[in-house]
């Protein structure tokens, strides 16, 4: 029991990260747009061109941030226990990033503070694993998620399989989520990365997929090998 306990918790832990680890991406490549083009955007984002040497450093930090996250999550699935620890650090990070790029956002379009989509559902995402990682500490929990399988490691499939599967599906509605406050001149400027975003998001969706169900095909492959070895 302590064993499947562990795994669902570890599966919600990556899907957390996984989640975040892409917000924090994404933020980050769309923030350079306007980071180190926003001259070029006309009168709408006008108030960023003087700001831009800030919104660069925090394209870094949101870099290096997400992609320590993916780290992390690789190490949730292992279950090695530097995990919390390193998702505590870049999760800080990552959200810190947001929430400072948050305030200057609002700051200088003069609106309110959770008025600064996408950077705010970001921030929340973030912040959502953050809280999650401080309620896997009560003891009940935690002790479920030190518990390991027979062969000494946690199941990576399950876990990081499902993460890649909601981060793809993450990716490929950015347009959706992201376009509202990307319109110029009623064009959705999300779209200019729609090639990327799509492969991407059908490329984890596929991996995670194949990933969740890796010991039923191992099963068939061996179960193949077997009746073909017998011919």
């Amino acid at each position: 029991m302590t064993n499947k306990s562990g795994l669902v918790w570890r599966i919600i832990l990556v899907i957390a990260m996984g989640l975040a680890t892409t917000m924090t991406l994404l933020g980050a490549v769309g923030t350079a747009c306007l980071a180190w083009n926003g001259q070029f955007y006309g009168p709408a984002f006008k108030w960023i061109v003087p700001y831009m040497p800030t919104y660069q450093n925090l394209v870094y930090v949101s870099l290096a941030a997400g992609v320590a996250m993916t780290l992390v999550c690789y190490a949730i699935a292992r279950g090695d226990r530097w995990f919390y620890i390193g998702g505590l650090v870049t999760l800080i990070g990552g959200g810190g990033a947001a929430a400072v790029q948050m305030f200057y956002t609002s700051s200088l379009k003069g609106v309110a503070f959770l008025a600064t989509p996408p950077t705010n559902i970001r921030f929340f995402i973030t912040l959502g694993a953050l809280i999650l990682f401080l309620i896997v500490r009560f003891p009940g929990i935690w002790n479920s998620l030190n518990s390991k399988s027979p062969n000494g490691r946690g199941n990576l499939g399950i876990p990081t399989g499902t993460a890649l599967i909601v981060s793809g599906f993450a990716m490929l509605t950015t347009p959706l989520w992201a376009g509202p406050s990307h319109m110029i001149e009623d064009e959705n400027m999300v779209l200019t990365l729609i090639v990327p975003l799509l492969l991407d998001g059908v490329a984890m969706i596929v991996a995670g997929v194949l990933l969740v169900s890796a010991k039923q095909w191992l099963a068939w492959v061996r179960a193949k090998s077997v009746a073909i070895s017998n011919q």
